[in-house]
């Protein structure tokens, strides 16, 4: 049976690309012993080369594409309501926050390099308590992205105004360059935009039945020409990432939305779908897994490789003994205590 024919309570192909923007971040925060050394070398093409690795894997850009995908999968299944809030809290809360917690506590004996990635998580928890507020407003969803995005872009213009001066004169006079610069209380606002257009992807996605591979392909290389332009640009033309994200939001939206579409009818890839349940263990504790190998094996080009094996078995790891019992606990109390909806 054609996976387009089985019922739609789960699109293939999302875990696959859940995996790769996962490996992808965790590549952005692993040092690049490859480019730094062929970013050093007289010969030109070799410089060119470790130039392409060094902005090869744009982790800001991941993230994104993972706000947008979490506005896919939170609204499908509640486009015409949530029966019961109580119960969409507490199966999408514990699920994030037993991890989470975890994590943190870990972190407190390495100085916290968690941080690099929770504050997306900050924003994501935030978007699934006020989404049952959304649905209620009586807007279009569209309408309701534009007002975001404009809300987004004139807060950005206030709160970011160095950045904006830092790429119109071309300085690093107190640029700062990130996006989540506005902390884990407010980037949220930022964020909020590019969540919604995964609610968008989701309100007709079930009008949209085919795509060819050829775009599939375009979307794919134009995605990814443009995100290593984007972190060339935040290092080297002082563009924010702030400043890029948003706008790069609109190309994610239309290239995960055609992904979707293509694996209707398309056979995902097996192994990547499996790897794919466990991607947020790996986009959660592998900045913790790096020190800690570090701390035991030497770091250079020889053991790069080990590293990058190890970081996905320890995240493989704990997603067998926190994540999926988090997931299973946030089941059983939401059998215990609420009706199912």
């Amino acid at each position: 049976m054609m996976q387009s024919q089985q019922p739609r309570k789960w699109f293939y192909g999302v875990d696959s690309i859940r995996f790769i923007l996962a490996f992808i971040v965790m590549l952005s925060h692993f040092d690049n012993v490859y480019a730094m050394a062929l970013k050093s070398s007289a010969f030109l093409p070799l410089k060119v080369v470790g130039v392409f690795l060094a902005n090869a894997f744009d982790g800001t850009s991941a993230v994104i594409a993972f706000f947008i995908i979490s506005g896919f999968v939170i609204h499908y299944p509640s486009k015409k309501g949530i029966s019961n809030v109580p119960q969409f809290w507490v199966r999408r809360f514990l699920r994030i926050l037993i991890p989470l917690a975890i994590i943190i506590i870990v972190g407190t004996g390495f100085d916290h390099p968690e941080k690099t990635v929770t504050w997306s998580l900050y924003c994501e928890l935030i978007y699934y308590a006020i989404y049952p507020l959304l649905l209620k407003i009586n807007l279009s969803w569209k309408t309701k992205f534009i007002i975001a995005w404009g809300i987004a872009a004139i807060i950005i213009g206030i709160g970011a105004y160095q950045d904006i001066l830092a790429f119109i004169h071309q300085t690093d006079v107190n640029y700062h360059g990130y996006y989540w610069q506005f902390g884990n209380y407010l980037t949220w606002i930022i964020g909020l935009p590019c969540w919604l257009l995964g609610v968008l992807i989701a309100e007709h996605i079930d009008e949209l039945t085919s795509v060819n591979s050829r775009t599939v392909i375009t979307y794919r290389l134009a995605v990814f020409a443009i995100s290593c332009f984007c972190c060339f640009a935040k290092f080297h033309l002082h563009l924010s990432y702030i400043l890029s994200m948003n706008v790069f939001a609109l190309v994610l939206y239309k290239w995960l939305q055609t992904e979707i579409v293509y694996y209707k009818n398309k056979q995902a890839n097996i192994r990547l779908e499996k790897m794919g349940k466990f991607s947020y263990s790996l986009y959660l504790c592998h900045p913790i897994a790096f020190l800690l190998l570090k701390r035991i094996i030497t770091f250079n080009g020889f053991t790069y490789p080990l590293f990058i094996v190890l970081t996905i078995l320890v995240a493989y790891l704990f997603y067998l003994t926190v994540e999926l019992p988090s997931h299973r606990l946030a089941q059983s109390v939401n059998r215990r205590y609420f009706k199912t909806s």
